[in-house]
């Protein structure tokens, strides 16, 4: 069990590191409120352009492309916020390897963004009438854990590019409106470039959001179970490529003397 703790140990630390200078109010508003007025932005732009009053098809994509919050905002900050804390250094000299970096980093991040969908399926619940069989919730779950860890995953690769700039908004923002708008949460996959379905394809939360919307719909489980060992696996590519990117940049940003902020 001491690999676990340690686990969870370096987790919670690396957790309070990033939200312990935020009061609730500010927590409240910068990681529930935003991503949930956003959720309701874009669901009710679908009802006016669909034409349509029920929404559950839009609003389930956009509940559960909630998690890209954490992994673009939360995830994918934490080296930028190692090296304007001056621990970046620190944190390179260790000779902890890249995962037992990584790995602690985004576990809380994984819940984190799970509990931001459910309140955002609580709100769909009052204000869409969205609803789901008893019997679908522990696959429905599922499908909410696997997406979490392939966004978390993709979290991790734009955290690297934090080795070698000072500003990573312009990364953060391409990345994020990639997810809101190339994983079918938003734009239906069938009327995208046959030059953008690839791109498609590559991105996490696209087979966790056809998934999930297959689910909602009454296809069987086990039609659908594919698409999650494919969200799976392609959450562990993600996840080596983050970790050989890591050292790849890491040796880059020495030689460069970019390791601090100024």
């Amino acid at each position: 069990m001491d690999p676990f703790k340690r686990l969870l140990r370096k987790a919670t630390l690396s957790y309070k590191a990033l939200f312990a200078v935020m009061s609730v109010k500010q927590y409240l508003m910068v990681n529930l409120g935003s991503p949930l007025m956003q959720m309701l932005c874009f669901t009710l732009v679908a009802r006016y352009v669909y034409g349509s009053m029920d929404v559950s098809y839009w609003f389930i994509g956009n509940a559960l492309v909630l998690t890209y919050f954490n992994a673009i905002f939360g995830v994918g900050t934490q080296l930028t916020q190692e090296k304007n804390s001056g621990t970046l250094k620190l944190l390179i000299a260790s000779p902890s390897s890249g995962v037992s970096i990584f790995l602690p980093r985004a576990t809380l991040h994984i819940l984190d963004g799970l509990v931001t969908v459910f309140i955002g399926l609580i709100i769909g619940l009052i204000l869409f009438g969205f609803s789901l069989r008893i019997q679908l919730w522990p696959a429905f779950l599922l499908i909410l854990v696997v997406a979490s860890f392939s966004a978390m995953a993709f979290g991790l690769i734009i955290s690297c590019f934090g080795l070698l700039t000072r500003d990573l908004n312009m990364v953060l923002n391409i990345a994020s409106m990639a997810m809101l708008s190339l994983t079918g949460a938003n734009f239906p996959l069938e009327r995208m470039s046959s030059w953008l379905l690839p791109v498609s394809t590559a991105m996490p939360l696209t087979r966790s959001i056809e998934a999930s919307r297959a689910l909602y719909t009454g296809v069987p489980f086990s039609e659908i179970s594919g698409m999650l060992v494919g969200e799976i696996g392609l959450g562990i590519v993600l996840m080596i490529i983050g970790t050989l990117l890591f050292s790849v940049m890491a040796r880059v940003a020495i030689k460069q003397g970019v390791l601090e902020m100024f």
